[in-house]
């Protein structure tokens, strides 16, 4: 997905939303484990196309630009292809990138988007039976369930 890149962004969104603070931490763990220095977090304001454009054009205008960048949603990362476009540059040849959620919207991009899928449906059907298991008994254990996720490679990466 990003082999051979050294320089490995990372577009965010708010930390006080686990699912960004888990991504962080998982993109930091990456690093450390295959030794990279390079470690760029770029926060969004929200998660839309634009704002991950402007995180990008963050990322494009620092002296080191990434060779890669992860962004936490798949519609940052679409806003993230369109800088690099606009400022001239080929992905994946000069920046891989690679969103995150497995969207419809990675599919329509150009160029289509690498993507980390979480199975959506499967989380909400948990969720909900989880929730009826509360109800119906408010003092059992809290519940924790892992779900399993899948890359789909695309052009993007």
């Amino acid at each position: 997905m990003t082999a051979g890149r050294k320089r490995i962004a990372l577009i965010n969104h708010d930390l006080s939303y686990r699912y960004s603070r888990l991504r962080e931490r998982g993109y930091k763990s990456v690093l450390h484990v295959r030794e990279l220095a390079y470690q760029q977090v770029i926060y969004a304001s929200d998660l839309s196309a634009a704002a991950g454009k402007q995180a990008m054009e963050t990322l494009l205008a620092q002296e080191e630009q990434p060779d890669a960048v992860f962004a936490v949603s798949d519609s940052l990362a679409a806003g993230a292809l369109r800088a690099i476009a606009q400022a001239g540059m080929r992905v994946p040849e000069d920046i891989a990138v690679v969103g995150f959620d497995g969207t419809e919207l990675a599919e329509v991009v150009s160029p289509q988007l690498t993507t980390v899928e979480q199975p959506s449906r499967e989380i909400g059907r948990t969720a909900v039976t989880l929730l009826m298991k509360r109800i119906d008994n408010p003092d059992a254990a809290v519940e924790r369930v892992m779900m399993d996720w899948r890359v789909i490679s695309r052009a993007s990466a």
